[in-house]
């Protein structure tokens, strides 16, 4: 897993050492674009759902939102009505946990920027299928995306503009830089309110 993650941010590096983008300057919607582009190149058949899509799933369908983020990334803010998942959680595990859950609804999974929820969401498509679930998607552009949209985020203090960065590396990622928080609390922006 922690190899999957690491080529995640090697792409970006990548993408800049290669100059697929124009600078280390470049917009962060271009940067997040390309990663977005080689996760759809490396995950062909996960089906995606925009952020501005959301709601309108959640009105039709009913839908269980998962977050494969680590506990520090979650308990920083995540999306409201999401349940944390281990990122390792098999598909044995996933039916196990939340069969009953997911049936008759849909499943939209999400972590920073969307490699390990693609992991995630090609491993239990099959099993969510199986037990009755209407689909299995990843959030695209994952929580980094949401919160360049400004959507809205929750934290252990109810709304939040904090989004954990997962590394300096994939911080780059993030258009608003005063948000970043390692902790729930600590972002620029938090301090200065």
């Amino acid at each position: 897993m922690r190899k999957m993650i690491m080529s995640s941010l090697v792409l970006v590096s990548a993408l800049l050492a290669l100059g697929t983008i124009a600078s280390v300057r470049a917009d962060t919607a271009a940067l997040l674009s390309g990663v977005e582009t080689e996760l759809r190149k490396s995950f062909p058949k996960i089906a995606l759902v925009a952020p501005a899509d959301l709601d309108n799933l959640e009105k039709s369908t009913g839908v269980v939102i998962l977050d494969i983020r680590s506990e520090q990334e979650f308990a920083v803010s995540h999306i409201a009505g999401a349940q944390r998942v281990d990122p390792g959680l098999s598909a044995a595990q996933f039916k196990a946990t939340l069969a009953e859950e997911i049936t008759g609804k849909t499943i939209v999974v999400y972590c920073s920027v969307g490699q390990r929820s693609s992991t995630l969401a090609n491993r239990i498509a099959d099993v969510a299928k199986q037990s009755g679930a209407d689909g299995v998607y990843n959030l695209q552009g994952g929580i980094f995306r949401w919160h360049n949209e400004k959507r809205p985020l929750v934290g252990p203090g109810g709304a939040t503009d904090e989004v954990h960065p997962y590394s300096a590396n994939a911080a780059r990622l993030i258009e608003r830089k005063d948000g970043i928080a390692y902790a729930p609390g600590t972002s620029k922006a938090a301090t200065a309110k």
